[in-house]
């Protein structure tokens, strides 16, 4: 027993070492980088819990990288729509009786009068005096010049031209009115009533004026052709009247007309 026990130690011993120079005899892969990592820390804790030891391990982790992206939206719109505005023929709308001149302003002859109402078609415009320029069968030229002070307006007034006047002439004066005229004498009550008319002779006046004893006591438009008066009057006291017309040139007076109760 004592000589088989060596032997078969010095048997295992040989075949040992023939087992390890052997070529095909498989060899221990070496370890990665995180598995000797992961052994460490492994051994750190064991370590830790055999020695009762406080270890700080310290982690640093980054953050994934977000993923970015870009939203394109396109839209489609349609053809860019076209607003026409609404137009509308401009007029000019009489709210009194109105001369219509050859120009803008009161040193232009006067074409004729337009009573109230009548509605005229504008074709220009003089801010300066206000005045505008209107389409009129009446005239030669087929036009006239109105006062915008007595007058509405209404339309697409503000695509009229501004217009520049014409040259003014020099105004004759205007001719004098012939005037016809009727009384009535109230003793009872010493009221005298009478009654004027005429016959409108100019064409290019301002206005009328009535005078009575070297005072105005009334001022009428122009074309006005009546008026009627009451005065109280003293028995055999003369009273006189005269009808002026008058324009930017001066003052044409009737014939007086003397009165007596």
């Amino acid at each position: 027993m004592k000589v088989i026990r060596p032997l078969l130690t010095g048997v295992l011993l040989i075949a040992s070492v023939l087992a390890c120079n052997l070529p095909g005899a498989a060899t221990q892969p070496a370890l990665s980088v995180n598995d000797q990592a992961a052994t460490a820390i492994a051994g750190t804790l064991t370590a830790q819990a055999r020695n009762a030891s406080k270890i700080t391990i310290t982690a640093t982790f980054s953050p994934a990288p977000q993923a970015t992206s870009t939203v394109v939206i396109t839209s489609t719109i349609g053809p860019t729509a076209t607003i026409t505005p609404t137009y509308s023929v401009p007029m000019l709308t009489l709210r009194e009786q109105t001369n219509c001149r050859v120009g803008p302003g009161l040193s232009y002859d006067i074409l004729f009068a337009y009573v109230k109402g009548v509605e005229r078609e504008i074709i220009g415009h003089y801010a300066q005096e206000n005045y505008w320029l209107v389409k009129a069968p009446e005239s030669v030229t087929g036009e006239c010049w109105i006062w915008g002070e007595y007058a509405e307006i209404s339309g697409s007034y503000w695509v009229v031209p501004e217009l520049t006047p014409p040259p003014t002439a020099t105004l004759s004066l205007p001719k004098a009115p012939a005037v016809k005229w009727e009384y009535f004498c109230n003793y009872a009550v010493g009221q005298m009533d009478i009654s004027f008319t005429w016959t409108d002779h100019a064409s290019n006046e301002d206005g009328y004026r009535v005078v009575r004893d070297g005072e105005t006591i009334a001022e009428l438009p122009a074309n006005s052709t009546a008026y009627a008066d009451s005065f109280a009057f003293t028995a055999g006291e003369k009273i006189v009247y005269y009808i002026e017309v008058y324009n930017v040139t001066g003052v044409t007076s009737s014939a007086a007309v003397s009165i007596t109760c």
